[in-house]
């Protein structure tokens, strides 16, 4: 088993992948329709009509992401996320463990601000007994206090070894949105051992709920996927309600850190995922400049003449459920830090082209097809549609293609004008003194 941190993907999706080679029949049949079923519970099940696979890949998500913290218990979703695989009410930790090895499968959990998603990877012919460890494994935690404690010091580890980039992340949501998505992801080391059994099983109740569910699968038949969520007989979770939507706020946070380089993020508000507009935002991300395509490359956009003077200078496009930032992440030596971020402020204030629009559509569906060619890819992005974007069912790639293909020049140009004239939030780690204040830029 393994744990790590990282982000549901901004637009989930199914792709389609053909060769000149295949004939026209065979890659049409790729392109199945994605199923979906709500239980009673409310718990939703999607997965891929894509026919029998060797290797399956199944995921359990809850809304239980460091959004849903309060005062008291600060961090609990990194606690609970890390502590994947311990001893629950139906099995050892040591059972987990050495029945996995055994089938050959591996169990994953992963958390962001809004979800905490289970992956279990097996082969098909043992995907029976995989399902049923990921049922003992995710279900009835008990979070026992010898267990929690022998936990400490991986966790202090994982923060220990947090890259600057992750942080400034975290920074600049907090700078944003002061609470809700403004939540660290990160658990303070202070706050670890605080974090008792009681405090988790509390947290656990209240949020691994079937209203908070979603399962999703790849390779794997609808019914039985059906069977399954159904069997993991989860909660209704009636006290759990929903999560207070986050209102941006905007503002800064500076942390001094003697780091060798000055990692700096300028944002405003954006659209969330169910918006219209959120791929507008996507486009326009890819068309600034996302970062080099290409290995020890500087990039296309208009941030490459910025990246050229820096470590690095890209947009990002960070879209959440009922919230969104959207910004410029500018890495750069300390002594050249003020040059810099002044640099890609001139950029965020400036215009696009239509030959920009025009790359930037085309690198949003590259890079779309990309994550969707894996089995992972397809489960991850699928559970997380199920899971944040109510009210519609997931989109295939063909769909969110054409979407992006129908995005103009002026839509793109109104989007970047918002982000001009909205209010500004500022993160930043190393020397704070070398980078300009908000109202300098």
């Amino acid at each position: 088993m393994a744990s790590s941190v990282s982000k549901v993907p901004l637009l989930q999706t199914l792709a389609k992948r053909t060769f000149a080679a295949a004939a026209a029949p065979k890659a049409a049949g790729c392109q199945n329709k994605v199923e979906v079923t709500t239980l009673p519970n409310k718990a939703v099940v999607t997965s891929l009509g894509c026919g029998p696979k060797p290797f399956v890949q199944v995921a359990v998500a809850f809304r239980a992401g460091s959004r849903n913290e309060t005062s008291e218990n600060y961090g609990a979703s990194h606690i609970l996320r890390s502590s994947a695989g311990l001893s629950t009410s139906s099995a050892t930790s040591f059972y987990i463990c050495r029945s996995l090895q055994q089938i050959g499968a591996s169990l994953t959990a992963t958390s962001d601000r809004e979800s905490i998603v289970y992956v279990l990877e097996s082969s098909a012919k043992n995907i029976n007994e995989g399902l049923d460890i990921m049922k003992k494994a995710i279900t009835g935690q008990e979070f026992r206090p010898w267990e929690l404690s022998d936990n400490v010091s991986r966790i202090k580890v994982e923060l220990a070894s947090l890259p600057p980039q992750a942080k400034v992340i975290d920074l600049i949501h907090t700078a944003a949105f002061r609470s809700g998505l403004g939540n660290s992801i990160f658990v303070r080391e202070f706050n670890i051992k605080k974090l008792n059994s009681e405090t988790l099983q509390h947290y656990a109740a209240h949020n691994l709920t079937a209203d908070k569910a979603a399962i999703a699968g790849c390779g794997i038949p609808q019914a039985s996927l059906t069977c399954f969520a159904d069997s993991l007989g989860l909660s209704t979770g009636s006290a759990s309600g929903t999560v207070q939507a986050s209102k941006y706020s905007g503002g800064e946070i500076r942390i001094e850190e003697n780091i060798p380089i000055q990692h700096t993020i300028i944002a405003a508000e954006a659209p969330s995922l169910d918006q219209s507009d959120a791929l507008v935002y996507a486009v326009l991300r890819y068309a600034l400049g996302s970062g080099p395509s290409v290995s020890r490359g500087t990039g296309s956009g208009p941030l490459s003449k910025v990246a050229g003077s820096v470590v690095s200078a890209q947009a990002l496009s960070m879209a959440h459920s009922d919230a969104g930032l959207f910004g410029i992440y500018v890495a750069s030596a300390g002594y050249n830090a003020k040059a810099a971020v002044e640099g890609a402020g001139k950029v965020l204030n400036g215009g696009v082209t239509d030959q920009d629009v025009a790359r930037g559509k085309a690198q949003l569906k590259a890079a779309l097809l990309y994550s969707s060619e894996t089995c992972r890819g397809l489960v991850d992005d699928l559970v997380g549609q199920a899971l944040l974007i109510k009210g519609s069912p997931p989109k295939t790639t063909a769909e969110l293609a054409e979407q992006v293909s129908s995005v103009t020049t002026q839509q793109v140009q109104q989007a970047l004008q918002k982000i001009q004239s909205g209010k500004k939030s500022l993160a930043t780690i190393g020397n704070i003194g070398k980078v300009p204040y908000l109202d300098e830029l």
